[in-house]
């Protein structure tokens, strides 16, 4: 499997909230999945983009209560 750190990254931040280390067999799991899984790739991705750009607004202004749990419960965060 072909790995770019901006990717390891994100699966170990994965990894991190399973409670796993980026060597245990579910992190593999999950890599290889995302590897082979355009849908997964692409929501992997969107999911980042909209966190990068959710913090970069905060930095500037807060954002709203109710769009914020809107968005929290798109993600299923």
């Amino acid at each position: 499997m072909k790995k770019n750190i901006k990717h390891e990254k994100i699966l170990q931040q994965i990894c991190d909230f399973m409670g796993e280390d980026l060597d245990a067999p579910a992190c593999k799991e999950v890599a290889e999945h995302i590897e082979k899984c355009p849908s997964c790739k692409i929501y992997l991705d969107t999911v980042k983009k909209t966190v990068i750009l959710c913090r970069k607004l905060e930095e500037n202004k807060k954002l709203p209560k109710d769009v914020n749990q809107r968005l929290c419960k798109i993600l299923n965060l």
